[in-house]
């Protein structure tokens, strides 16, 4: 027993420095490994390690070459910026073309040098006047013309817009309004300018009335000022229009060469740019030293105060010690030899990148020189100047030294954080047993693992994301190196916390079999099976109640789904107005159902009130209630007829008391009265004896009780006394079918169910009732939304045949219909694809009793999974005008 609670009390101890571990050494092991990678970036390839002379490495030849290409390209770019001589042309069709540029005029499309230079250093100013206009002439030829010359022409009357547009007559305005609207929708692109089409704008006309262009519409080009002009021209739009397109040597249009004069300005920009690089490059802030000579003009471009011969063929002053490159090309070829040998001291072997030739390639395609040299060196090598090559070599001298004790922490703490990563894995949670029994090892669970498994992955995860969004975030925007590895080692720490508490609750979970026993995921795979439950719960229920129920609960459903469609349709279309419209009626609708179903609960309250009032003859008008309220009043009547009946059987019991009790009173009265004047006879004679006075006393008291018990009997109370109808009209069958089809034509394509029918073009007159019909085709393609087989055809046929209007309708049923046809028009019977749906069983039913009450057959037809409905109604002929009924929809539903 002492020996386990030893070895718990050790196994507890050593979790602590285990935990501290976990926690420290990735801080150690990402530290070291960003620093090896570090050393890796400052040295290109391992050979660089074998070195100490940074100036011997590889990764110094790679900056030697980048610096050397900026300085070349700075050369350069001044060197084409000092070209202020009149001759020299930006060639637009050089640009065009992706030519070499000649600085001279070579398509005859071409700018000043000097013009575009001034321009591209001022700012691009838009300017609605610069809107340029294509205009057709006769001949097919395209002309251009600035807005503002188009408009003061039309102004002028130099140019007239098409007077015989059928627009302009239609408008009854004057030419000078038109040309107003015509100008305000031309500079917006026919853009709500009142311009139905572009009519007006064809063949514009001068003052005499000759056509001068047959068509005129905006170029949507860019719109800015140009305040050069090319070559020999006014302005851009007069080289185009004074040459032919087809004969002149800038071969693209409009559009390109107002891009290629573009492009000509970001030129100029990036040649600033370039030669901008140079101030850096100066003799007091680079120890890089450069010389560069054009030998044709014999100009020369450096940074140090040296003189060099034109040739800079005098550098025998450098020695092997400083690192230097000297390049020469001239139109024979190029001094390779020179260049080889100046680039010996930037160690570089055979194989080496950037390598002979890609300095020789530099040189050649840098500049626009064609014979011309260049050289580059650093003249001290302990590099007075603190610039970006100084603090590279320190970079390179630190890292060096650092590379190989990095490289060993990083593997030695790699290798001690995955011992801590087993150990921690197989004792997490463990303890044991109360017994003693090491054995017997119980896994122990604290409050974080007992929250749901999806819920603590998110407490982990997304902290986690946090944490490293936030680093990365704060990265980026600290330049301090401090600050920098501060950030990342918190960052760091914080990440480690919150993977070591996820991953040591996901073991310990795993160990207690909590998993997937304490996952929502298991409770959502539950959800559906309780669901069903519920579902056969609430079906037993509603198959145990009134048919209202379901009525009520279907008719709220669509409400809803219409008024959530038509809001989302409110929000995301468009044509608002109608949409809220829609909805505006939808909610008509439904307040006139609420307002009927008011209506129809007072009138039932009211008969009740009226009847228990004792007028046991009032009827409540069934005219004015539909549904389960119509059978309600239908019901209360019946109770008013009973309760009538009874009540005039207990008067009429009541009568034959009273006839019964005047009857006997009347028998009784006679002899009684006569008894009554006998004693009163008696009583006149002046009897001496007492004993006859006494008994004569007596006798004359007990008749009068018994008179007026009879009297009072004789004064008791007497009594007082007290379905479906169809409007037939003549209608067109085919045209209610388009009604009710239109109705269900999106409902039955989101059943993917395509509707094919086949009707008379003449029409199809009955004579019924409107709503009473409408119901009945309502109830049968809502029998087939309900019951029909998805991804498959419906048809519907009209016939007209021997004075009969026969309409058939045909489905597939989703299952086989293994019942009579008959059953299926009884009440509460369906087939038994659909016993799980919220049909009453009562359409089918209520469209045979409907048909047969209108005169009509309704027949039915069952093959397997076919499903055929037969209507047939006598065919009425009438001279009158054929048209549909008004939809009575809301009604039949109210």
């Amino acid at each position: 027993m002492n020996k386990n609670k030893h070895t718990e009390k050790k196994r507890s101890f050593m979790r602590i420095p285990a935990l501290v571990l976990a926690l420290i050494l990735p801080l150690i092991m990402v530290f070291s490994a960003a620093l090896v990678i570090q050393a890796g970036i400052r040295m290109d390839s391992a050979e660089d390690l074998k070195t100490k002379d940074y100036f011997q490495t590889s990764a110094f030849a790679d900056s030697f070459y980048s610096k050397a290409s900026t300085i070349l390209s700075g050369i350069s770019a001044r060197e084409i910026l000092d070209k202020t001589n009149e001759d020299a042309y930006i060639d637009l069709g050089e640009l065009y073309n992706g030519d070499s540029l000649s600085f001279k005029n070579t398509s005859g499309l071409a700018y000043s040098f000097n013009d575009l230079k001034e321009w591209s250093s001022q700012t691009i100013h838009s300017n609605d006047d610069w809107i340029v206009l294509s205009l057709t002439t006769p001949e097919g030829e395209t002309k251009y013309m600035y807005y503002s010359d188009f408009k003061k022409a039309l102004e002028d009357g130099v140019l007239q817009l098409n007077a015989n547009s059928g627009a302009l007559k239609h408008e009854g305005i004057s030419q000078k309004d038109w040309t107003e609207r015509i100008l305000s929708a031309l500079s917006a692109e026919y853009a709500d300018g009142g311009i139905q089409s572009q009519e007006p704008l064809k063949n514009i006309t001068d003052k005499n009335g000759n056509v001068v262009y047959t068509d005129v519409a905006d170029m949507l080009t860019p719109i800015f000022e140009i305040p050069c002009a090319p070559e020999g021209y006014d302005s851009l739009l007069d080289y185009m229009n004074s040459t032919s397109s087809k004969t002149r040597n800038f071969k693209g249009n409009l559009n390109d060469a107002f891009e290629q004069l573009d492009n000509a300005r970001d030129l100029f920009s990036s040649w600033t740019e370039a030669a901008q690089t140079l101030d850096e490059y100066s003799n007091d802030n680079s120890n890089l030293h450069y010389a560069y000579t054009d030998n044709t003009s014999q100009k020369i471009f450096t940074n140090t105060d040296a003189a060099y011969t034109s040739d800079l063929t005098d550098i025998s002053g450098f020695s092997d010690k400083k690192p230097y490159v000297f390049l020469s090309v001239n139109e024979a070829a190029t001094d390779e030899k020179n260049a080889r040998n100046g680039l010996m001291n930037l160690n570089l072997s055979a194989a080496a990148n950037p390598s002979v030739g890609n300095w020789i390639d530099l040189l050649r395609n840098s500049t626009y020189d064609e014979n011309c040299s260049f050289l580059a060196w650093i003249d001290d090598t302990s590099l007075p100047v603190q610039d970006s090559i100084k603090t590279d070599r320190q970079h390179f001298l630190t890292y060096r030294t650092l590379f190989i004790p990095a490289a060993v922490i990083t593997m030695i703490s790699f290798l001690l954080f995955i011992i801590d990563f087993i150990w921690l894995t197989v004792h997490t949670g463990r303890r044991n047993s109360d017994s003693g029994n090491t054995d017997t090892v119980q896994p122990e669970l604290n409050f974080f693992d007992r929250i749901y498994t999806e819920a603590a992955a998110g407490l982990v995860c997304i902290p986690a994301l946090g944490v490293l969004t936030a680093g990365l975030s704060m990265q980026a925007c600290t330049y301090n190196l401090v600050s920098s590895l501060i950030i990342l080692g918190i960052t760091i720490f914080l990440i480690t916390c919150l993977f070591w508490i996820g991953y040591l609750s996901l073991i310990r979970r795993i160990k207690a079999r909590t998993l997937w026993k304490n996952s929502l995921l298991r409770k959502c795979l539950k959800l559906p099976r309780l669901c069903l439950c519920k579902a056969g719960k609430l079906i037993d229920f509603f198959s145990r109640n009134t048919i209202s129920r379901i009525r009520m609960v279907v008719g709220l459903g669509v409400f809803l789904f219409l008024e959530f469609f038509f809001s989302a349709l409110l929000a995301a279309s468009d044509g608002w107005f109608l949409m809220f419209l829609l909805l505006f009626l939808l909610d008509l609708g439904a307040l006139f159902c609420v307002y009927k179903i008011a209506l129809g609960r007072e009138l039932l309250l009211d008969g009740l009130k009226r009847i228990t009032d004792g007028e046991l003859t009032y009827k409540i008008p069934e005219k004015e209630l539909r549904g389960d309220q119509k059978a309600m009043a239908q019901y209360i009547n019946r109770i008013g007829d009973g309760l009538d009946a009874a009540v005039e059987k207990s008067l009429k019991d009541e009568r034959m008391k009273t006839e019964l009790i005047t009857n006997v009173s009347h028998d009784l009265k006679t002899p009684l009265t006569s008894i009554i004047n006998y004693i009163d006879l008696l009583k006149r004679l002046n009897l001496k004896d007492p004993e006859a006075l006494k008994y004569l006393e007596i006798l004359d008291s007990k008749a009068h009780r018994l008179k007026s018990l009879t009297e009072d009997v004789v004064e008791a109370s007497k009594a007082s006394t007290g379905n479906l109808s169809l409007e037939m009209t003549e209608l067109n069958f085919v045209e209610m079918l388009y009604q009710v089809m239109g109705e269900f034509e999106e409902r039955m394509e989101n059943r993917h169910l395509t509707l094919m029918t086949h009707l008379p073009d003449s029409p199809a007159m009955i004579y019924a009732d409107g709503r009473r019909m409408w119901r009945i085709l309502e109830n049968l393609f809502g029998n087939i939304l309900k019951y029909a087989m998805e991804n498959t055809r419906v048809y519907a046929e009209v016939l007209l045949e021997k004075d009969q209007v026969i309409f058939t309708l045909k489905n597939i049923s989703a299952q086989p219909l293994n019942i009579p046809a008959e059953e299926l028009t009884e009440r509460f019977i369906r087939g038994d694809v659909a016993r799980n749906t919220e049909g009453s069983g009562l359409g089918l039913s209520i469209a045979q009793s409907l048909t047969q009450l209108q005169g009509g057959t309704f027949k039915l037809y069952l093959d397997g999974d076919l499903f055929k409905v037969c209507l047939s109604f006598p065919q009425k002929i009438s001279p009158t005008a054929l048209s549909a009924p008004e939809d009575p929809h809301s009604e039949a539903h109210s």
